[in-house]
């Protein structure tokens, strides 16, 4: 008879591969599967604040002339280094020497007109005394002339004072960056003739989102780079405006304007230069772990807890997300292990064995 044609023969080695299973089974359940951990530490998590801006003067001054008058010479060029109290330049202030002169004159005519009337006051009277004696002598009314010397008096010392202003000086130390005078030219009072910057504080000129700008304050600290220098400047907010209005007429969301004063200078920055500006927010301590110790059953999150070689399933909750780490509210507490690779293949209870 054929062996294999035999029913019990087939139930015999049915029979026998299902205990071979069931031990591989059992082998593997009491098998310890190879995990890597890590611990759940407090820190903070970073968020920067990233715009771009303009590096531009600590302080611009602009100098205007302080009388009409004709430039004499200029006595600084474009790039010079000047010092308060510096001469910029000087005025031909001829027709002003004209006009004091002039009114000099005008005063001393007046004068002498004075005098004749008060002398031909004084020979009237004589006469009528010598007619009559009893005579009261007339009151001579000299007003008009008083006021004329006294116009003549307050436009030479106008003029005075002007003659005093024919040398412009710089009211700060500065470099000049424009002259808007040349010799020979007339000015105008009130005319602007040199631009002076205060190249020993840098700012930066930016303007941030609505979004960005709820983040930012004045005093936070700032770190500038670009690609027109190598290092990079730390500085800080200086100024945040009150409102948001838009950058540009072409713009569609309004921005916060900032200054963010450079802590120091150097001679590789130039105002003009196109920066970057980062803003790191500060954050308040949190209990962190790696994102990948996080797991998903449908929206719940949880993670594996190492506990006596068994990963344990624990429900938690997630607070503040960053790059690398995510921070849990609950469910865990600070120092404890929690399965980060295989993770995903654990089951709760499930023998673990760390890398």
């Amino acid at each position: 008879m054929d062996l294999f044609k035999k029913k019990w023969f087939w139930g015999v080695l049915l029979g026998l591969a299902i205990i071979a299973l069931v031990f591989v089974n059992m082998n593997g359940l009491n098998k310890a599967a190879l995990v890597s951990t890590a611990e759940v530490t407090e820190g903070t998590l970073a968020e920067q604040v990233f715009t771009n801006g303009k590096l531009v003067p600590g302080e611009t001054t602009a100098v205007f002339s302080p009388v009409n008058g004709v430039v004499k010479s200029m006595k600084v060029k474009l790039g010079d280094h000047v010092k308060k109290g510096q001469t910029l330049l000087a005025l031909n202030m001829d027709d002003v020497k004209e006009q004091i002169e002039k009114e000099q004159i005008n005063m001393q005519l007046t004068e002498s007109e004075r005098m004749v009337a008060k002398k031909q006051n004084f020979e009237n009277f004589k006469k009528v005394h010598s007619e009559n004696p009893d005579a009261v002598p007339e009151k001579l009314d000299l007003t008009s002339y008083d006021l004329r010397i006294r116009t003549s008096q307050i436009t030479i010392t106008a003029l005075e004072k002007q003659l005093n202003k024919q040398t412009v000086e710089s009211p700060a130390d500065g470099v000049v960056t424009k002259i808007s005078a040349n010799a020979g030219q007339a000015l105008a009072q009130g005319g602007e003739v040199v631009t002076i910057v205060d190249m020993s504080t840098l700012k930066v000129k930016a303007n941030l989102n609505e979004v960005d700008a709820g983040k930012v304050n004045v005093g936070m600290t700032a770190t500038i780079t670009g690609d027109s220098f190598e290092d990079k400047y730390s500085g800080k907010v200086t100024y945040m405006a009150p409102t948001a209005e838009l950058a540009t007429a072409t713009a569609k969301d309004p921005t916060v304007e900032i200054t963010v004063t450079l802590d120091k200078a150097s001679p590789e920055l130039r105002p003009g230069y196109n920066v970057t500006v980062e803003m790191v927010i500060p954050d308040k301590q949190r209990l962190l772990v790696p994102t990948e110790a996080v797991q998903y059953d449908g929206d719940q999150p949880f993670v594996y807890k190492v506990e006596n070689g068994k990963a344990v399933k624990v429900k938690v909750k997630i607070g503040k997300e960053g790059d690398e780490q995510i921070e849990l509210t609950s469910g865990v507490d600070k120092g404890d292990h929690l399965v980060t690779d295989g993770a995903d293949k654990l089951q709760d209870g499930a023998k673990v064995k760390t890398e």
